[in-house]
């Protein structure tokens, strides 16, 4: 997802340089990143978009063993659920 790549490249690079500290602040980055972008998707209906991130989220999650990032994620994945199925009913009763 382009919008939040640029915390993976920072976080690759420091543990490329073993600065763990600065990994774990561009992993909270990464995060805040993901779920912010996916909330604000989410409240706007884009159920596309937020699927995607919810891919680029799972990828970074096991990349960087973020789990913290799963739980999150899943919670979105709620959400998501709730629209779907809010959307279903609306279309059987029309």
């Amino acid at each position: 997802m382009a919008t939040c790549n640029k915390w993976e490249r920072l976080i690759s690079w420091a543990e490329k340089e073993g600065n763990s500290l600065k990994a774990l602040e561009f992993k909270e980055k990464l995060v805040e990143c993901i779920v912010y972008t996916a909330l604000e998707k989410v409240r706007k209906k884009k159920l596309a978009e937020v699927e995607e991130l919810i891919k680029y989220g799972r990828e970074m999650a096991k990349k960087f063993a973020i789990e913290e990032l799963n739980f999150h994620i899943s919670l979105i994945e709620k959400e998501v659920a709730k629209i779907k199925e809010r959307r279903k009913a609306l279309a059987q009763t029309k």
